[in-house]
């Protein structure tokens, strides 16, 4: 019904989120992207409206864009000359994703939790992701999703270098209890935040829609409020400390595809690209351990 340019121009702006980003990537105009959404969607009798996180979502009877998804997603892991669409957490972008490995382009970095990212994957809008919240992933048996770990790695409590506990030895619970600890809305993780929980932690909601360092981790330049952080994460998360304190939290790097997709030549691609990237980063931080 409509053209692999026509659908790649609707899925990128909703994914980009920007028209204009949108434009740069595909070497067109702004007012082309525009022009052939607007034709699109009329075609299709869908709409496009944002979230109340600013994220586009389709309104309207979506059978036949599901269904064109799918073909042209078939369509893109098929033939060289297209390029996937890969998607990271804000740390596992540089650590990972970066050269854009051979055959994909990167996506914005700065999603917030797995809802909207596990959204994309479903819909055919991007075709692979690399989630850094292990214990929250999807199941090994989930019937949408497979999961390849990558990596495991410890959670590290962390502060600004000028906290008042960030030289104090064998910090306890009650050491804690003074201090905000930053937290996301309730059942993003649910694994996590009740590992976090049980220490006194996940106490002060960050306010933000996408990940915003002065939102986050910028937030402990108050010296006082408390975040979390693997080796990877501190490689972005500039003068944060470790704490002397174990939070008893493994979590690491995982890449999630559509199970129907796992057998195709160019994820297997992607994963051996991955896999050799985990063994250099392991090589700089002793407590990366790879997964295979």
């Amino acid at each position: 019904m409509i053209t692999v340019d026509d659908l790649k121009c609707l899925d990128m702006q909703i994914w980009l989120r920007s028209g204009e980003e949108c434009a740069k990537r595909l070497f067109v105009t702004q007012s082309t992207i525009s022009r052939r959404n607007a034709e699109t969607q009329k075609t299709l009798g869908i709409w496009l409206k944002r979230d109340q996180f600013g994220e586009w979502q389709e309104e309207g009877d979506t059978t036949f864009l599901d269904l064109e998804r799918e073909t042209h997603q078939l369509y893109r892991l098929t033939r060289d000359d297209e390029r996937l669409r890969l998607e990271a957490t804000f740390w596992a972008g540089p650590a990972l994703a970066t050269p854009e490995p051979a055959g994909w382009m990167n996506g914005v970095w700065d999603h917030l939790g797995m809802v909207r990212p596990l959204r994309l994957l479903k819909k055919g809008i991007i075709d692979a992701w690399i989630g850094s919240y292990q214990p929250d992933l999807p199941s090994q048996d989930d019937p949408d999703f497979c999961v390849i770990d990558l990596c495991t790695t410890p959670v590290r409590l962390v502060a600004n270098k000028l906290h008042p506990l960030a030289n104090k030895k064998d910090i306890s619970r009650e050491d804690l209890e003074a201090f905000p600890a930053l937290s996301l809305p309730d059942s993003w993780f649910p694994r996590t935040e009740e590992c976090l929980r049980s220490h006194g932690l996940w106490s002060t909601e960050a306010r933000m829609k996408r990940y915003k360092r002065h939102l986050w981790d910028g937030q402990t330049e108050d010296q006082a409020t408390l975040c979390y952080a693997t080796c990877l994460g501190l490689d972005v998360m500039k003068d944060l400390t470790v704490l002397d304190y174990d939070l008893n939290l493994l979590s690491g790097e995982s890449l999630v595809v559509k199970r129907t997709l796992m057998d195709h030549q160019r994820i297997r691609d992607l994963v051996s690209c991955l896999k050799e990237r985990v063994l250099e980063k392991s090589a700089v931080h002793s407590d990366l351990i790879p997964c295979f």
